[in-house]
């Protein structure tokens, strides 16, 4: 088993700031899923605690694991500024190991999608299904690139993403991300380049990351849970509480045990 995707560098530390997922809607339909099931929840690739920090600010009992020791150093300085508490842990998705069983696990983000054969998947999804308790349910949100899967090009070469504000010296960070995709393997590689410029706009320093992506249909993701034990799960499109549409990029999967 390969080492998983780890976040690091200008990506781990700017993650806050240029992040797509940093101003996506998602957290209230956590939010009501923890509610219908109270108690212990774990957050599978918290990162730097987009889910994890509102969490525990809302009074509720989360444990943390991420495979970026750097991302799970920010998560932590934003919990101690203020005055939070959760349990973080360095660790890996596909194969963890906890004492501790939880009433739900999260993993936000699509970073499901990381997972590229199915070893990985049915590791991650068995681990899930040991540290759930009787009541459990998994939480499991994926991505499906319509966009990209019924345009023309099959690549795009590197465009600007977003940029950061500027910070008190006038620096700030760039974004860029290039994609080639494989329609018949199902794999999606994102190019990503992240610059830090200062305030002349020249670049102080900069680093090329490629992500990999597998997307899978629902009928494939429902075998896969159900081999792995999980017998009730519920499909739900866009983070709403409605079925998915044929062209939903996200489709979310809450499996019981």
């Amino acid at each position: 088993m390969d080492k998983p995707y780890e976040y690091c560098g200008i990506e781990a530390s700017s993650y806050d700031l240029i992040d797509e997922l940093s101003d996506f809607d998602d957290y209230p339909f956590y939010r009501f899923l923890i509610e219908s099931n109270p108690g212990q929840v774990l957050d599978l690739g918290c990162g730097t605690g987009r889910i994890l920090c509102p969490l525990a600010r809302d009074g509720i009992s989360v444990t943390g694991i991420d495979s970026s020791h750097e991302m799970l150093e920010i998560c932590q300085e934003k919990l101690s500024r203020s005055g939070l508490e959760a349990k973080l842990s360095l660790g890996d998705m596909r194969k963890f190991d906890l004492s501790s069983q939880f009433d739900s696990i999260l993993i936000p983000g699509f970073t499901f999608n990381l997972f590229l054969d199915t070893h990985e998947i049915e590791g991650c999804l068995d681990a899930c299904f040991k540290h759930l308790k009787t009541s459990g349910q998994l939480v499991l949100p994926t991505y499906i690139p319509w966009e990209m899967l019924e345009g023309e090009p099959n690549q795009k070469p590197l465009k600007k993403r977003s940029e950061s504000s500027s910070d008190q010296n006038g620096s700030r960070i760039v974004a860029w991300q290039g994609w080639e995709i494989n329609r018949f393997d199902q794999l999606l590689q994102l190019i990503n380049r992240f610059q830090h410029l200062d305030f002349n706009g020249i670049v102080q320093s900069e680093e090329d990351r490629t992500m990999a992506l597998r997307w899978h249909l629902p009928y494939d993701m429902l075998t896969l849970l159900r081999k792995c034990g999980f017998g009730d799960v519920s499909v739900y499109g866009d983070f709403t509480f409605d079925p998915p549409e044929s062209d939903s990029e996200s489709v979310i999967y809450v499996a019981r045990r």
